[in-house]
This record gives C-alpha cells, structure tokens and sequence, in this order.
C-alpha cells in the first residue's frame, strides 16, 4: 500500500507571476482553524492554466485539488503544492466536473476548454463537398 499525497485546498488568490516556460506561480490566502491566515505558495501547469485563466485574478475565490513538492534550499526544505485542477465552486472539485469550462477572451472569442473557438473558413474544397452532399435536399 501506498501513501496518497493528494491536497484539496480553498482560498483567495493573492499573487499570480509567471515564473518559467511550464507554471504559473501563484498565492492563495486561507484562513486555518483558529481563523488565523495562512499564506500558500502553489504552482500550476501553462496548459491548465490556460484552460481556467480567467479564474486567475486577484481577490478570487477558488478550490483547489493538487498535490504537496517540496526541494531544498540552503539546507531548509521549500513546501509548495502542484496544481491539478481548480474551480471556483466545491462541487467541480470533489464530484469532477459535468460540462466543459467556457469563457470569452477580450476580443469576444468564444473559448471552450482553453482553446478559441473561431470560425475557419472553409475550402474551395470542402464547400465543394458541402454543397455535394445537401444537392439532394435542394
């Protein structure tokens, strides 16, 4: 048997910077059982990032599913955690979500799961082939 090192965490975001090619750094706020703050350092992949980047700004309050990395530095061992998935309610989190993340970029662009969803003309071709196959309901 194995230990699990998987961390469901929520929170404020407090700080974003990107730090390298791969992730995205970024602070969260919580509050800990004696309502004290505590302040965590998290990282999360470019690729995610991009698909929820609208959940990234400061003030936001978000649920966090990840896990615990650690190196060290100058003798004394750097805790941070790894993101895998965010959301901004608890159910997307502990159930798994039911519909793909949609939002819109600032130009207006639709953006399904972090990818633009802009229209592509078609070919000469495939118009070709389009007007082909609806002749018969002409």
């Amino acid at each position: 048997m194995f230990d699990i090192n998987e961390v469901m965490i929520s929170g404020t975001i407090n700080n974003i910077s990107d730090t390298n090619n791969q992730y995205i750094k970024f602070g969260l706020t919580t509050i800990k059982y004696d309502n004290g703050k505590v302040y965590s350092s998290l990282n999360i992949n470019r690729n995610l990032y991009e698909i929820y980047k609208d959940f990234f700004v400061k003030g936001n309050k978000v649920y966090i599913k990840g896990y615990l990395n650690s190196y060290s530095l100058n003798n004394k061992i750097q805790s941070f955690i790894t993101v895998v998935d965010i959301a901004d309610n608890y159910d997307d989190i502990l159930k798994g979500r039911k519909a793909p993340h949609l939002r819109c970029d600032p130009d207006g662009v639709l953006v399904w799961n972090g990818k633009r969803t802009e229209r592509i003309p078609p070919t000469q071709e495939e118009l070709y082939e389009i007007n082909e196959l609806l002749s018969e309901f002409k």
